[in-house]
């Protein structure tokens, strides 16, 4: 069970996390150039505040929601939660890594859009721990408590966000399946499930 506050905090921060997913990919898609690759100078310094933002409202929900489903008798929602909370709180830690190297004054080893690759490249397993903890929280004898759209959502974002992930780290999806695939699974439907969550939260019983 969740207290009250919990409930509201969770609720709360589910929303959040939607809003800001949308403006964050908003942005990169229709105010940065399309032939524009890498750091924008104009919304590098928005972006990371709004995806840090985003990423700070996801931590609240990964918590509540490994609290509300797993509990003593779901050791793998625990498990898998814990997984994911961790693996998300080191995939927010370089959130102002290129805007800071953008604006260092004293002389860098690395370009902007080099920290931008590497930090990429050591957090490119979340979308495999959060799409695990996805399916862990739908498969809960609480699932129930979950809306019937964002349990549906739940199972084809948490599936298409892992094959996203592992398709292009492989390189067996071409670009354009690969980039409706994260669209769908990342934009649309794990978003739909988390705001769905919320509303598992708020109606969920109470300490």
């Amino acid at each position: 069970m969740i207290t009250e506050s919990e409930s509201r905090l969770g609720s709360t921060m589910s929303k959040v996390f939607v809003v800001t997913i949308i403006l964050s990919f908003g942005i990169q898609a229709f105010l940065i150039p399309t032939d524009q690759v890498g750091y924008s100078e104009t919304w590098g310094p928005a972006l990371s505040v709004l995806n840090f933002g985003l990423s700070f409202a996801f931590l609240f929900v990964l918590y509540i929601g490994t609290k509300l489903f797993g509990g003593d008798d779901n050791p793998y929602v625990n498990v898998t939660g814990t997984m994911a909370f961790v693996a998300h709180v080191v995939n927010t830690m370089p959130a102002f890594g290129a805007v800071g190297q953008e604006n260092s004054i004293g002389e860098t080893f690395l370009t902007t859009n080099q920290v931008i690759d590497a930090t990429s490249a050591a957090t490119s397993a979340w979308g495999v721990f959060i799409g695990i903890f996805g399916i862990a929280v739908l498969r809960s004898t609480k699932a129930n408590l979950i809306p019937t759209y964002a349990n549906y959502a739940g199972w084809g974002g948490a599936t298409l966000v892992m094959v996203s992930t592992l398709g292009f780290a492989y390189g067996v999806l071409p670009e354009v399946v690969g980039f409706i695939t994260l669209v769908l699974g990342g934009l649309v439907l794990y978003p739909l499930f988390i705001f769905g969550l919320g509303k598992a939260m708020e109606t969920a019983p109470k300490k």
